[in-house]
C-alpha cells in the first residue's frame, strides 16, 4: 500500500500512457494529417479542395494537380473563395505552414480540414507527380 501512495503520479502516468498506446485515435486530433496516398483518395472520393499555402514563387516550382495557391499570409482574406461543405487539404513544403493554417480554417467554420503530412517533400518522396513546373533555362540551351 505504501508503494501505491508514494508512487501515485508514476502509476497514473503509466496508466495514461497505456490508454494512449491502446487507442491511438485519442492522441491525435480528429482532422490531422494525411499521407500522400490518403490525399489522393480524399481528392478522388470526396472531391477535396487542395490549398497550397506556400508563396507564389514556391508554388510556381510545382504543386499538386488541382491546387489553388493561397499564401499563408493571405488566408484570412481569401477563405471565402473556398467551399466550406467540401474537405480541404492544406499543402506546403514540409507540413509546418499547413499545420499553422489548419487552426485558421477551424476558426472560420471549416469542419473537414487536413494537412499533407510532410508536404511537397513527402509527396515527391512517394514518387507522385507535381504540376506547373517552371521550365529551367538550362534545359533550353542552344535553342532559339
Amino acid at each position: 500500500m505504501d508503494f501505491i501512495t508514494e508512487n501515485i503520479l508514476l502509476i497514473i502516468t503509466f496508466i495514461g500512457s497505456a490508454i494512449l498506446l491502446a487507442f491511438p485515435s485519442l492522441s491525435k486530433s480528429r482532422n490531422a494529417g494525411l499521407n500522400p496516398a490518403d490525399v489522393v483518395i480524399k481528392v478522388n472520393d470526396k472531391n477535396a479542395q487542395l490549398v497550397d499555402v506556400r508563396t507564389p514563387s514556391e508554388f510556381s516550382k510545382g504543386t499538386l494537380a488541382g491546387s489553388v495557391n493561397i499564401p499563408a499570409a493571405d488566408l484570412i482574406a481569401k477563405l471565402d473563395s473556398l467551399d466550406k461543405n467540401r474537405p480541404v487539404i492544406l499543402v506546403c513544403q514540409n507540413g509546418r505552414r499547413a499545420q499553422q493554417a489548419l487552426k485558421q480554417f477551424k476558426g472560420k467554420g471549416f469542419s473537414e480540414v487536413y494537412t499533407l503530412d510532410g508536404g511537397i517533400v513527402a509527396w515527391q518522396a512517394a514518387k507522385l507527380p507535381l504540376t506547373g513546373l517552371e521550365i529551367s533555362k538550362r534545359g533550353r540551351k542552344g535553342k532559339k
